[in-house]
This record gives structure tokens, C-alpha cells and sequence, in this order.
């Protein structure tokens, strides 16, 4: 072989031999990351690095529950910058008549937060901010409350946030096949929906069946409230704006998450009414279960490493295979979709995880669901975790932090910062129209770091700024005084921002 040659083929196999070394440290160091990140309890998938202007929901569901103790949650201690949808839980359906009432009137429309909500409003706005809001006083309870503050941070701030009736719930679950098997009281409920929404001052309807039963019945029943809920919101709108209104009022829902129950739907006729498809991607695994697991997994346990989404239908319960069956399945528009996020972890007790699986939640025997929630068995509030003396874990390929205690073999599973992360990337990735929360009071408030929905903000960095409330237009003004004059329940308010103006 000549000389040449031979060099040449020299540098080739040094070339060759440099690559391969190359590609094998390679190999070994992803293979070392990837060994960390199954073995880590605390892996933060990284945040994604496109920028975009699109803008995603932040919601959050407020419950008449929450001024109560434990929790003492009001309206003011939400931060209005941070989210786009409020959703107040809940109005119920009356079985006997159709129409909706209040759960609690109390807190609902008697409560009294003028106190407390001028010491935020110091402590929120600057002197000068305030001048144009000073003679502006707030309705009575909760509902007025947050009334108050959707105007005076649109007036302010320029932050315009909707406010909507969640109306049933899973206690008031047995009041909805009763009410569309009636006519009056259908008619009565239809009608109710939107006296109520306007008397209170609610941007919308958000409706929460659990669940329609599969009985050639209930799912054609859900189909037809939800056409005549449409129909009757859009005469209102055209009724108050004229004829060239725009869409203003919200119609939602709050959807299973898994298949079983989402078959039942006629989802593809549905969407031509509903606005915001609220997928509640939680609940999973609870008392319910025969094996342990995190009620609010994102994936499932057949989940791919690295997170490649899976595209099947047999993906198991977890907000991914319902995400799916949602957009892939019935087509509907991701923008549409709303992903579920829990302020709340559900737990089990007398839970082996030693002598099993340390660093598995997954398909543990328990007996008794434990708690720390008050009227609600195996739930713990976000903020009361993870449990004192117990280590918060993190399980990267379900999507999900858990914690568990030694002492009393309590296994408790929820969203933290890190699954937050994650969901907000998926969310972004998936092209969704954002996430809600399950529910507000549950949230961390005084550590900001740890902060669900702060998490969440930090993430997808431009929260959706609604249109201005129709309630803060003339036209609004002169309809509702016109028809409920000194007798609605906003008519002191409205004068009030009519004398300021």
C-alpha cells in the first residue's frame, strides 16, 4: 500500500476511533442523568425556553365555604393580577322547583368584609390609585366582595378578570336528573340561570352535573340545556349591547376526566355551546381505589420516560390519556381545554412503603384514608403539606410530589411547584387555553416561592386579560336599573360607580 495511503487511513481510524469515544461518553452521560432523574425525589423539569404572546387562563374556583374556619379564605386575599377566571362554587339547583338558590346566604350576600377588604385596599393600591375608586363601597358577602374588586382592578390596574356561577357540584349531583326530567322545572332552571347571573353580577355560567348517566336520556338532556343556556345568554347579550354585541357572557363546564365518563357526552355537539371545556385532571385515585396512587397524576403508569406523549386510548386514568380523548378523539379545539390542577392532596393510611417501595406510591395496599381537612375524609389542603416530619418526594414519570409518614404509615399524594412545572410545559407545549385550580383557599398564601399558582405564572408568563366587564358599561347600568331598580342586590354599587364617574 503506498505510504500515502496508508497515513491517510491512519487519520481515518484515529477520526473513527475519537468519534466513537466521543459518542460513548455521550451515551454514558445521558445515561447518568437519566439514572438520576429516576432515582431523584426533587427532579424540576426546566421551564420552556419559547417565548410567546399567547396568553393562558388562570383559574381558580372560590367556594362559600372558604371565610369559614379553618380556612379563612376571603375574596381579597386572591390576587386579581395573577388570574383571568374566577369561579364561584356554587349555586344549587332547588329538586322541587328547578330554580337555583343560594347554598349559603350568609356568606354569599350577608357576610360583612368592608374592614378588611379597605385594610387591603391600602395595603394593595397607592393613595393616588384609590382617589378614583374612594366613594365606591362594596356589596355584602363574598359575592360582592369579589363584585368590588373585578371593578376597582379593571378601574385600576386594567387587569379585567371574569367572575362565573359554578352552578351543582357533587352535592347537589342528584338535583340534575330530577330537574330535566320535568319541563316546568327545566324551563325554571334555564330561566333561574340567567336571573341569577345578572342579579349577582356573574360574567358567566359554569356547569358542574357529576355525572350524566348513560341512559340514552341524561346526556341528550345535557346537550339541550346547555343549546338553551346558550341561546338565552346570547338574547341577553343582543337585549342589553343591541345588535351588535359581542360575545360576553360565558358558558363552561366542568368535565370528568376520564373516559369512561367523557363517552357518555356528546362532546362534539356540546362544543358548539361551550365556551371552556374545565377538565377536572384529579381524583384519580382516592378511598374509591383498591391500590394506592396520586390522585392528580398527569401521566399514567404505562407513561413513556422523558414524557413522550402517548397518543392511545388506553392510557389508564391521568389528565394525559382525558387530554387526548379530548382533543385527538373528539376534536375539540385545544385552546378550549382547561386543564384541572388540585390545591389539595388525598391520602391513605396504614401504608406499607418500606418494606415495598420506598420510591413508589403506586399499587400499595391501605386501609383508612386519613385527612386533615375538615368535612372531607382523605383530603389534605395543599398548605397543610406535606405532613409535618414527613419528606416531600417526587415521582418524574407520573408527574406528581407525595409524602409519606413514618409514624402513622400516611401516604399523601398532590401537585407542588414541580408538577406545576411541569403541567404549566405541557399546557404550552399542547397549545391548551390554560389550567384552573381546585380550589383557591387551598393555596399556599403566605410563601409566595411555594405558591401553586405563582408556580403556574412564572411558567407561562402572560396571564389572559378578558375583555372589560360588560358590568362596568352604561348600557349594563341603565338595564339593571331599569329592571330590578332599589331592589337588586348590585343597585347601591352601580349608582355608586355612576356618581363617580
Amino acid at each position: 500500500m503506498h505510504i500515502g495511503h496508508r497515513k491517510r487511513l491512519g487519520t481515518f481510524i484515529v477520526i473513527l476511533i475519537t468519534s466513537l469515544i466521543l459518542q460513548m461518553s455521550l451515551h454514558y452521560k445521558i445515561f447518568q442523568k437519566l439514572k438520576r432523574r429516576s432515582q431523584s425525589d426533587d427532579y424540576r423539569m426546566p421551564e420552556s425556553d419559547v417565548l410567546s404572546n399567547t396568553s393562558y387562563i388562570a383559574g381558580l374556583y372560590y367556594s362559600n365555604w372558604s371565610p369559614y374556619e379553618p380556612r379563612l379564605h376571603f375574596p381579597h386575599d386572591i390576587d386579581f393580577e395573577k388570574v383571568s377566571h374566577i369561579y364561584y362554587a356554587f349555586l344549587l339547583i332547588d329538586p322541587e322547583t328547578g330554580n337555583l338558590t343560594s347554598s349559603d346566604e350568609w356568606s354569599d350576600t350577608q357576610l360583612n368584609l368592608a374592614k378588611q377588604c379597605r385594610e387591603y385596599m391600602f395595603k394593595r393600591f397607592t393613595g393616588d390609585e384609590l382617589k378614583a375608586v374612594t366613594n365606591i363601597r362594596a356589596p355584602p358577602g363574598c359575592i360582592g366582595e369579589l363584585n368590588y374588586l373585578r371593578y376597582i382592578y379593571s378601574k385600576i390596574k386594567k387587569r379585567n378578570v371574569k367572575l362565573i356561577m359554578s352552578v351543582g357540584g357533587w352535592s347537589n349531583r342528584e338535583s340534575f336528573p330530577i330537574m330535566v326530567r320535568d319541563e316546568l322545572k327545566f324551563k325554571n332552571f334555564i330561566n333561574s340561570c340567567i336571573e341569577t347571573m345578572v342579579y349577582y353580577g356573574f360574567d358567566g355560567i359554569d356547569l358542574d352535573w357529576e355525572f350524566p348517566e348513560d341512559d340514552s336520556y341524561e346526556p341528550d338532556a345535557y346537550l339541550r340545556m346547555a343549546r338553551e343556556l346558550k341561546l338565552q345568554l346570547q338574547k341577553l347579550e343582543a337585549n342589553i349591547l343591541g345588535d351588535h354585541s359581542n360575545k360576553t357572557f360565558q358558558l363552561s363546564m366542568a368535565t370528568p376526566a376520564f373516559k369512561d365518563k367523557l363517552s357518555i357526552l356528546p362532546i362534539h355537539k356540546l362544543d358548539k355551546y361551550i365556551d371552556l371545556w374545565n377538565l377536572m385532571t384529579y381524583d384519580y385515585y382516592g378511598e374509591w381505589s383498591e391500590r394506592t396512587g396520586l390522585h392528580a397524576n398527569l401521566y399514567n403508569e404505562k407513561g413513556k420516560l422523558l414524557h413522550l406523549h402517548r397518543h392511545d386510548e388506553d392510557a389508564g386514568l391521568s389528565g394525559d390519556a382525558a387530554i387526548n380523548y379530548m382533543v385527538n378523539r373528539c376534536k375539540i379545539d385545544p385552546r378550549k381545554v382547561i386543564l384541572g390542577m388540585a390545591a389539595y392532596g388525598r391520602g391513605f393510611t396504614n401504608v406499607d412503603m418500606k418494606s415495598t417501595n420506598p420510591h413508589n406510591p403506586y399499587g400499595l395496599k391501605f386501609s383508612g384514608v386519613g385527612g386533615a381537612s375538615e368535612g372531607e375524609p382523605g383530603m389534605w389542603l395543599y398548605n397543610q403539606l406535606p405532613i409535618p416530619g414527613s419528606n416531600e418526594k417526587y415521582d418524574y414519570r407520573h408527574v406528581g410530589a407525595y409524602c409519606y409518614d413514618d409514624r402513622t404509615h400516611t401516604l399523601v399524594g398532590y401537585d407542588n411547584p414541580t408538577s406545576v412545572i411541569e403541567k404549566a410545559n405541557y399546557i404550552m407545549s399542547n397549545s391548551l387555553g390554560g389550567a384552573f385550580w381546585w380550589e383557591s383557599c387551598g393555596d399556599t398564601h403566605k410563601n409566595p416561592k411555594r405558591s401553586l399558582l405563582n408556580t403556574y405564572i412564572r411558567v407561562i408568563r402572560n396571564v389572559k386579560n378578558n375583555k372589560e366587564t360588560i358590568y362596568s358599561t352604561t348600557k349594563l347600568h341603565d338595564y339593571y336599573l331599569e329592571n330590578y331598580d332599589t331592589n337588586g342586590f348590585l343597585t347601591g354599587f352601580i349608582k355608586d360607580i355612576i356618581q363617580e364617574s
